[in-house]
Order: structure tokens, then sequence, then C-alpha cells
């Protein structure tokens, strides 16, 4: 059976079902990961799905494809992305497997792979496709466990907060749902829930906080209920948005920083942050005696990094947050909201008061232009050869020229056929003028891409 090259990306599997990824596929998918969990003696695997309406069945034909290979399965149903982790980081042969589309649009599905407490990239995945089915001499068992009880306890003991905390949580109708209200009522906070309900059809808004149009009824809602915060996350939960209780969005670089302010405050050590965030971030960073580190996009790039270099925490621009220093060193949505939540309660003040003392960033959001996979990463290697704008030139992905007034960034997209641009000044004028410079540089370089920035 052919199988679609494209599907097999950097950081993980994702394609549109049922014409790219199907039951089919996963079987193959399946049989290519039984080969190298027995490689490297891992003989047991916990494997969970987040609401996509494909999961379910996606879920039972991987479940049953790597027990009929032989790979003992532990199978912990609908949850987000992170409860996998945290099954895997607690499972003695630290493996876990999840069917999540992510953030892309409904009809997708894909796959995120940890094997031996390391990530794996479709791109090692596609080179075992072809190979032979791995011998086995008999079935793996197939046992169902429920996971949530177990996290919401260690994350409560993880954090403290020593007052009342009240926040609103948005959902998406994602697989959040099935965690994050029951989390942050254990842990004392007053919570008003929108769209909880997990379904794959994602009826209110899609489930992406990356993008602010996704934000408006969490900021309605934080307003008109007086809440102290606003929380959101992405379609299986390994991301978060923030909104402060005035409702100003808090950008991911932002919330590093806030964080990196307060982990740095009792510990000293290395922070990591990707190609997109804001030359301010690892100026914050130095100034309270931490290491920055800067980082490819991609949850599959920061893992990597977490495993050379230890650091007390990481994140990129998209929402991804890892923490490492009293936490397991996964990218996680509702712990990562359990964090600011402590701040919060610790300092006794609004997180409108701790996001003010922070500098005034100029700064776009992240930006797309739709290309195809097949032209994107031809795209930046050509406008990394012929760019004759004049900066630094950091080319860990794509292209982020630093200059004295602020920097650009263009790079491809690992999960969609899309560039992604930001921009950051040291005022409006210089934000305006960079992003003119980078927008007509692309024009003069590929005169053919349609820049229609969304």
């Amino acid at each position: 059976m052919e199988i679609a090259r494209s599907i097999f990306r950097e950081y993980d599997i994702r394609g549109i079902y049922p014409k790219e990824i199907n039951e089919n596929v996963i079987e193959q998918i399946a049989k290519a990961i039984s080969i190298k969990c027995l490689k490297n003696n891992i003989p047991e695997i916990c494997v969970g799905r987040d609401g996509r309406l494909s999961g379910e069945s996606l879920l039972d034909c991987l479940s049953e494809s790597l027990s009929g290979f032989g790979i003992n399965v532990i199978n912990i149903g609908l949850v987000s992305t992170p409860l996998l982790y945290f099954a895997a980081k607690k499972n003695k042969h630290k493996s876990g497997i999840m069917i999540t589309g992510s953030h892309n649009p409904k009809n997708y599905n894909g796959v995120k792979m940890v094997i031996n407490d390391n990530p794996v990239s479709g791109s090692e995945i596609y080179k075992l496709i072809d190979k032979d089915k791995p011998s086995t001499k008999k079935k793996g068992t197939i046992v169902y466990k429920d996971i949530k009880k177990e996290y919401i306890q260690e994350v409560k003991e993880n954090v403290d907060i020593n007052n009342k905390v009240k926040i609103v949580i948005d959902c998406g109708n994602g697989a959040a749902g099935c965690i994050a209200p029951d989390l942050f009522k254990s842990m004392g906070c007053e919570v008003i829930e929108l769209f909880s309900e997990v379904d794959g059809n994602f009826p209110n808004h899609h489930p992406d906080p990356g993008k602010i149009e996704n934000l408006n009824d969490l900021i309605s809602q934080v307003k008109e209920s007086d809440a102290d915060l606003g929380i959101a996350f992405d379609g299986d939960g390994d991301r978060v948005g923030l909104v402060t209780n005035e409702g100003k969005v808090i950008y991911p670089d932002k919330i590093m920083m806030i964080l990196s302010k307060d982990i740095l405050s009792s510990k000293k050590g290395s922070i990591i942050f990707d190609v997109k965030c804001s030359n301010l971030l690892p100026d914050i960073i130095s100034s309270h005696g931490g290491k920055p580190i800067m980082s490819p996009t991609g949850h599959f790039h920061i893992k990597n990094a977490i495993k050379r270099h230890n650091p007390l925490l990481a994140g990129e621009m998209s929402g991804h947050i890892f923490f490492n220093d009293k936490w397991y060193g996964f990218d996680d949505g509702h712990y990562s909201g359990a964090r600011i939540i402590e701040i919060v309660s610790k300092e006794n003040r609004k997180i409108s008061e701790i996001e003010n003392e922070l500098p005034l960033l100029y700064s776009t959001p992240e930006l797309n232009i739709d290309v195809t996979d097949e032209t994107k990463f031809k795209i930046i290697e050509d406008f990394s050869k012929e760019c004759s704008l004049d900066g630094e030139k950091i080319t860990i992905d794509g292209l982020r020229i630093n200059f004295k007034n602020g920097w650009g960034l263009l790079r491809a997209s690992n999960t969609t056929p899309k560039l992604v641009l930001r921009f950051e000044g040291n005022s409006v004028d210089d934000l305006n003028q960079i992003k003119s410079n980078f927008l007509n540089e692309l024009s003069r370089i590929c005169p053919n891409i349609d820049i229609n920035l969304v």
C-alpha cells in the first residue's frame, strides 16, 4: 500500500483523514513503531487519543496492530496529550503514542510519539515503513487504564495555591475538556467553563490559542465575570493561551518572561526558547541569572534540547511550555496553567500588574502565508541564500535577522503548508519598517508567492 510521504513530518505524523491517514495507514505505522520498540527492548507502550471524530477508530486500530506485533499496550483512551506523556513518564518503559491532529483543521489526524523517553519524528518512522514485519512469538496484551486521577493528584501536590483564584477556561471542545475543569476545581479555583464538551466538530471556534480570533469568547467571559485570568488550550491540550483580568492577551514569549523570573528567583540554570520568541526574553533570562538558549521551533527540537541542556524551563511562541524544574519536562498546557495560577496566588496580585512590569513589546503575532508542502522548504532555502537585508543572520530554523532596532523571521511550518513570519521592533515605526523590508525581499526573491498575511 502506498502511503503519502508528506504526512511524515519533522516533528510527528499528520494528514487528512481518511485520504492520507486512515486505519490501513495506522496499521503500517504501528508496524514501524513496533520495529523500533523491539529494537530498543521496549515491550510495552501507552496509547491515547484526542477528541477528533476519527480518533476512536484509529486508536482501536493502533492498539490491535501494536498488540498483533507483540507489543503490550496500555490504552488510556480519550485524553489530552499531556496525560499521554504523563502516563509514559510513569511507565517503566517511558513510551507512548498519541493519536492527535493537534490544532490542525478538524479533518486532520496524526500521531505524536515518545519511545524510551525520547521524541520520535515522523521522518524516522517513515524509514521503517517498508521493513519486514517484526517476528513475534506471541500477541501482546491490551490493558485499559484511567490515568486522570493520578495526574490531578500529582499536579495538586506539585503546586502551592494559597488563596482562591477565579479563572475562565476555554477548552475549545478539544480533549482538554476531559481533564482541565476537574484539575482546576480540585486545586481550589473558582472555574467558569467555556466549551468543555469534547466535540471533534469544534462547533464554537477552532482550538488554537495562537490565533487571537479564537480567544474572543474567553476575553469576553473574563471581563464579564470579573475573573482573575483566562486560560485557553489547543485541541490536544499541550499548548496554553493566557488572558489577563483586563482581557489582554499575553503572548507566550511574555508568559515565558513571567515564568522565567519566578523560577530563576529560587534556582539558577538555563532556559530554552524557540526562534520565534522576543529578543527581550533572553535579556530577562540573563538579567535574572539564567542562561538563555535559542532552539529551532517545534516540540521535537525543544525536547531534544532539553535532553542536551537539562534546563529549568523551555517554551516556544506557539504556547508549548515545558517545565523541567519540578515537573517532567514535557509540554503541558494544563500544568502551565497551574503554574501561572500559582504565581498569581503567591504574589497576591493581578496578572495584569505582573505583566505590566515587563518591557513593552512592539511585535506581531505569528503570521502565515499559504503555500504548499512541496514548495515551502525551497522558498526558505532561496530566501536564506538571496536575502540582502543587513543584520545578524540566524539560520537554525529558517532565517531570523537581528537588527539594531528589532528583528524579523521567515521559516517554514513543519505541520502545515504555510510560511511562518514574525516581526518585532523597538517602536511601532521600527516594527513596520522591518516587516515591510522583509516582505519586499520575499516578493523580490519569490515573485510567484501570493503574500496574503493571515
